[in-house]
């Protein structure tokens, strides 16, 4: 009876590793089956990408062709506009250089026609008579002789006085306006507004039918 049994469990031990080794074995087949194919698998992707390329280096040429035609029409351009930049500027210079020029000239003409005179007299620190002043023009018949401020005889001594010290009538501070001697004379002593340290006496004549005019200037020491 014992024997039976014995025998009977043996048997199913058996059959159980036969059954055991036959998984195993099928598990080992299926790894080794997954294995090679993911493994054929990135080869075959590896050839046909370096097929790919092999089969188009045509596309890579003409995109390094393309690039370097880009960096080429840009580095044309930038030269270009270089160039017309300093163009332009040449240009300017040589107008600025022209106005410049012709400034200078024009001082020049006037400087050559003035007399100047330094130390003429004691608080004289340089006279000027200019041949080149010009009257100022008028819309009086003659000088009201009045001195009267803002009328219109003042405002055209004032006029002429500025064009003699050069400071407009609107930036000038008039310490005095007055008679020098005759109707047809007259004398201010002016400075520039914010600036009483510079002083000039312009003396002024008037001219009939053309207005008052600068006829000597003193800067004042």
């Amino acid at each position: 009876m014992n024997n039976n049994r014995s025998s009977r469990h043996e048997n199913k031990e058996k059959k159980v590793n036969r059954l055991y080794n036959l998984l195993i074995a099928v598990v080992a087949v299926l790894i080794v089956f997954v294995g090679g194919t993911m493994i054929l698998g990135n080869k075959d992707k590896s050839d046909n990408q370096a097929e790919t390329t092999q089969n188009n280096p045509q596309t890579n040429d003409q995109k390094t062709d393309k690039t370097a035609k880009k960096d080429d029409d840009s580095s044309k351009d930038d030269q270009a506009t270089d160039d017309q930049a300093t163009d332009d500027q040449s240009s300017e210079d040589d107008q600025g250089s022209e106005d410049d020029q012709a400034t200078d000239e024009e001082s020049n003409d006037s400087d050559s026609q003035a007399e100047v005179e330094k130390n003429p007299e004691p608080g004289v620190a340089e006279r000027k008579v200019d041949p080149s002043w010009d009257s100022v023009g008028t819309s009086q018949d003659a000088p009201a002789a009045t001195y009267k401020k803002g009328s219109t005889d003042w405002n055209e001594m004032l006029k002429a006085v500025g064009e003699g010290s050069g400071i407009s009538p609107s930036n000038m501070t008039v310490w005095r306006l007055g008679n020098n001697g005759g109707v047809g004379k007259a004398v201010a002593t002016v400075s520039p507004k914010g600036n009483s340290s510079t002083k000039y006496r312009v003396q002024i004549e008037w001219v009939d039918g053309e207005g008052w005019k600068p006829a000597v200037v003193d800067k004042l020491q």
